[in-house]
């Protein structure tokens, strides 16, 4: 079956162009339509009746749902990046973007109710997968897809957690570096993964490793208090941390027991944000390709309304170890 994407490619517009060509929405100039359809035309693109019938219950208004351990704060940095691309791909398709919330005195089925209400046509979702609210949300009615989502009841897009890991920890091991010390967020898929990958890098080097200890995501301050509480007892020479906002909290908790880094302790992290470029040292981290997968959510949400389409998936998006002066060999 031909789609929006096809004609994009072979036509040289953006998706988002495309859509609004082939609906009639507004935004788009007489020549680039006429040229649209003319390619769309010669490919023998024919609308699905079943996306056609969706289209016509349209309110081309997007949901954004943040929701983190009971919380609405948007308090990952790396989320508002995978927003900001989200929003101009969705934006360019001829959606509108709102923040959805719990909702006054809806009780039960918050989420789902507030979307009814708002006649919401999908949902992007970064956010606690395991809570009833979202779960209900899910497994709705309603088109969402999530970020670091790992499941059947909805798409998802991820990095390769588990393979950047063991790379990143692998080099590190390179460097001489065998006491590394893991400082994760809470239990979900991205940790295990990360976890699995941490792991795996000792164990194909026949080497013996320290014990994963939880603490919190985006938490500076649990990443201080574990840092000062940890490092007295294992002494690791290494420490990797949950993502750069904890980081920096474990970065000020080095600092407070007179340890520099990288010379008394390297440092690494996770997802690459603005945070991880502002510290000094700057953060050696995994750096996620906020932009690709804020496409790519955009672009699968809007299938699935636009093209019915059906079929739940995870999509990697790979990411990049990035290495610098918080990282140093061991001496």
């Amino acid at each position: 079956m031909i789609t929006i994407y096809d004609i994009s490619e072979k036509s040289g517009f953006a998706p988002g162009t495309v859509s609004k060509a082939l609906n009639n929405y507004y935004g788009v100039n007489a020549e680039t339509r006429r040229k649209i359809l003319e390619v769309a035309k010669q490919m023998g693109y024919m609308p699905n009746a079943n996306a056609r019938a969706l289209k016509a219950k349209h309110s081309h208004n997007l949901g954004v749902l943040f929701y983190l351990r009971d919380s609405l704060d948007l308090c990952q940095h790396i989320f508002i990046q995978i927003l900001n691309e989200f929003k101009r791909v969705t934006e360019d398709a001829g959606y509108d973007v709102t923040l959805l919330s719990k909702g006054k005195d809806l009780g039960a089925q918050a989420f789902v109710k507030h979307c009814r209400i708002r006649q919401l046509d999908g949902v992007l979702i970064f956010g606690d997968y395991g809570s009833d609210l979202v779960r209900e949300l899910i497994t709705s009615d309603i088109p969402c897809v999530g970020f670091d989502y790992l499941g059947n009841l909805m798409s998802g897009v991820t990095c390769d957690n588990y393979e950047k890991t063991k790379d990143l920890v692998g080099r590190l091991i390179e460097m001489g570096h065998e006491k590394i010390l893991f400082i994760t967020g809470e239990e979900n898929y991205v940790t295990e993964e990360r976890k699995r990958g941490f792991a795996d890098a000792f164990r194909q080097r026949g080497k013996e490793w320290l014990p994963c200890v939880r603490a919190c995501y985006s938490d500076p301050e649990a990443s201080f208090e574990a840092t000062k509480k940890l490092y007295p007892e294992f002494k690791p020479t290494a420490i990797l941390y949950p993502d750069d906002y904890s980081a920096i909290g474990g970065m000020n908790a080095l600092r407070d027991m007179n340890l520099s880094i990288p010379k008394d302790v390297s440092v690494a992290t996770f997802d690459g944000s603005i945070y991880s470029q502002l510290t000094s040292p700057q953060l050696t981290c995994v750096r996620q390709d906020v932009k690709k997968i804020g496409i790519a959510l955009a672009e699968k949400l809007i299938r699935i309304i636009e093209e019915g389409e059906a079929k739940k998936e995870l999509l990697t998006v790979e990411a990049e170890v990035c290495f610098t002066d918080s990282c140093a060999p061991l001496k």
